[in-house]
């Protein structure tokens, strides 16, 4: 049985602007209209709202249907996901204090509300009922087709939405009773908790530092003195160490927490838990795939290291007795990559504006592919929460009768307060349940010049592809249940068509397109389009050996028993290079990605214990791509795969199907088998 249901909150009044859908175009939120004393009643009388619909599944003495509990499951929380969709994307693209507080503040409120549903037994039955109804079906000989009381089809989506639900109960611990279910209510709602206020402190220790939210920050290529690097580096390297924005604490508390959670649940650790709703499915996978990639990854950033120190060596800036480290990697990578192949981020800047990137480049390689277009919606873009936020229609096809398939929102610029790196987001989730249609958003964080154009690095531009890789995800979604929509799939498959979309960057006939000097118009010449694509593995020892220390990080700290949590705020630091040593890095040549003071994807975030999940996601994401110069080319020379044929089977067989059946069926229905990670060794120069 659930707890009680809380306190009845008083009816949101109609003035609200929360009181009904948003009466923009497919429902985009109007931030516009919205202050910041609506969000918190809101937030509350959608969790008011959305128990009493819950208590009223549950408590229906009706034969459990598809209509009387999926869909009515699918249905409810309207009003609760219009506030928190706005909270949202306030307090991670504005500076808002009011709204950082309010967020932590209803952490714990909002995780005693998710596990008032997830702790129900009486819904947790009636999903297991029609469950076993599926099941019984396919054991028939013949395999009859399993129908509700409603007289129903339960067809294979439904089916696949109701056995997700069941495991997802399980895995929650519905079956926990007594004092163990009061304690892992009370860990949850202290992590939820926990994990805010880590994102607030990560965010304001970025800003104060004048960093980036990762380890190595671009800013030291172009810091001309080893001192001075030095002193840059160690800036990023000590945030969350000391002071008013120290982590370490939330840090422990957190790993502790989940090793108690998961050991309540009947598993070994949270990583545990975590790969058992995964592709990875055993976290004995994803340890396998990481320690088989540090060898040769460390191994080779050790042979690059003696290339750049022997280059500091030489440089006239260099002063007596300053030694090579991982201060000065990326400023001499950058002198060797631009030795050898003749370009750098200054050769290339002039050639990547903002705006032809976006729509000569990221929405060019679209259009080419799946046969979308863009019209752009400045009186949509009015409504947003800044004034340079772009908003773009979504269409099918050309011309004024074309089905209008979503809206794409573009924040793409830094400010004071917005988290750091880029991530895209869903506005509004596709259902056919719902009949709603898309809107997603894609932010980075790019310098707004002063004036002028804006000009990208070659790192921003794989970024901005990225990032719409997700945003396609989203935008083709076409499943029933918003549950299974879009990008709500596994973490370690979330990222595979955002990689996926990265590979058109350096598409012959997309660069083209949008690579044009700020100035002239001219077209990047052809001997630099060409060294930039012959780089290869150039760089990746560096940058494979860092990733995987991060994700080597997260999951030591999410493998611990509850005892082997350290006590002590001073062992984190040991315990980071205790774990990478034994893994076989160094890290004082090579540090993380992201130490787990700042580690926003793992303690301020959803990737605890997951970020595994970019590599795991780039073997498919390599694999796939040799699929498209191969079979995907569709047998038109010189496409490279960048065609229709290739691009509606690759939406049709898995964009679009989100979560409504196994990825890893829809990855073999267009790819033909299963992936394999040969492409991946030798895209990173392991093999």
């Amino acid at each position: 049985m659930t707890e009680s249901t809380p306190a009845v909150v008083d009816a949101l009044p109609e003035t609200s602007p929360f009181a009904r859908p948003w009466e923009l175009d497919l429902e985009l939120p109007d931030f516009a209209a919205v202050a910041p004393a609506d969000i918190e009643p809101a937030v509350r009388a959608g969790m008011a709202a959305q128990r009493a619909e819950w208590e009223a599944i549950a408590a229906d003495p009706a034969v459990p249907t598809v209509e009387n509990t999926v869909a009515a499951v699918e249905r409810s929380g309207e009003l609760l996901g219009r506030a928190l969709t706005v909270l949202y994307a306030l307090t991670s693209a504005t500076d808002s204090p009011e709204l950082d507080a309010l967020e932590e503040n209803l952490a714990p409120d909002l995780a005693a509300h998710e596990d008032a549903y997830s702790l129900d037994e009486r819904i947790y039955r009636r999903f297991k009922a029609l469950d076993e109804q599926v099941r019984a079906a396919a054991q028939d000989t013949p395999a009859q087709t399993p129908v509700d009381a409603d007289g129903q089809v339960i067809d294979a989506e439904t089916a696949r939405c109701i056995r997700l639900a069941v495991e997802e109960f399980e895995r929650d611990g519905v079956a926990l009773t007594g004092p163990d279910a009061d304690r892992l209510r009370a860990i949850n709602a202290r992590l939820s908790a926990l994990s805010t206020r880590f994102g607030t402190l990560s965010t304001k220790a970025m800003h104060a530092a004048g960093v980036e939210n990762f380890t190595a920050t671009p800013a030291l290529v172009t810091t001309t003195t080893h001192a001075e690097r030095v002193a840059l580096l160690n800036r990023s390297l000590s945030r969350g160490l000391s002071g008013e924005y120290d982590t370490r604490a939330i840090v422990l508390e957190e790993a502790g927490l989940r090793a108690e959670r998961a050991r309540l649940l009947g598993y070994p650790h949270h990583a545990a838990v975590v790969a058992a709703e995964s592709a990875a499915r055993t976290s004995q996978a994803v340890s396998e795939l990481l320690t088989r990639l540090v060898p040769p990854a460390m191994a080779n950033a050790s042979r690059d290291a003696e290339t750049y120190a022997a280059r500091m060596a030489a440089d006239p800036d260099t002063l007596p007795g300053e030694a090579f480290g991982p201060a000065d990697w990326l400023r001499y990578e950058e002198a060797e990559r631009k030795e050898r192949f003749g370009i750098d981020d200054a050769t290339l800047a002039p050639y990547l504006e903002l705006n032809n990137v976006v729509e000569r480049g990221v929405f060019y390689a679209a259009t080419r592919l799946y046969g979308i277009t863009f019209h752009e919606r400045p009186d949509l873009a009015a409504h947003m929460y800044a004034p340079d936020v772009r908003v773009w229609e979504v269409r099918d096809s050309e011309g004024p009768d074309a089905h209008l398939l979503g809206l794409f929102v573009g924040d793409y610029y830094a400010r004071e307060g917005k988290h750091g790196g880029a991530w895209m987001d869903s506005l509004v989730e596709q259902s056919h349940l719902t009949g709603r249609r898309p809107v997603v958003i894609n932010c980075l964080n790019l310098t707004k010049p002063e004036a002028g154009p804006t000009l990208l690095t070659w790192d921003n531009v794989i970024t901005a592809f990225h990032e719409f890789g997700h945003a396609l995800h989203g935008l083709f979604a076409d499943t029933r249940w918003p549950s299974a929509s879009g990008t709500n799939v596994p973490r370690d498959v979330v990222e595979f068509p955002s990689q996926v979309n990265e590979k058109w960057a350096l598409h012959p006939q997309v660069l083209a397109s949008y690579a044009r000097h700020v100035d002239t118009g001219a077209q990047l010449p052809d001997s630099l389009a060409e060294q930039l694509r012959s780089q290869g593995a150039f760089g990746q020892g560096y940058a494979t050996t860092e990733y995987l220390g991060a994700a080597l990080l997260d999951q030591a700290w999410h493998t611990l028993r509850p005892e082997d949590v350290p006590a002590d705020v001073a062992a984190v630091e040991s315990f980071e290079h205790a774990t990478l040593s034994a893994a076989g890095i160094d890290d004082a040549l090579v540090p993380p990605r992201y130490r787990s003071t700042y580690f926003a994807h793992v303690f301020g975030g959803g990737y605890a214990a997951a970020y595994y999940a970019y590599i795991w996601s780039e073997v498919m994401d390599a694999d796939t791509t040799d699929w498209f110069r191969t079979d995907g080319e569709g047998g038109k020379e010189g496409d490279f795969g960048l065609n229709r044929w290739a691009g509606e089977r690759f939406r049709s067989e898995f964009l679009s199907r989100g979560d409504s059946r196994d990825p890893l069926v829809s990855y073999r229905a267009y790819r033909g088998r299963d992936p394999e990670i040969a492409p991946l060794l030798q895209r990173r120069g392991l093999n």
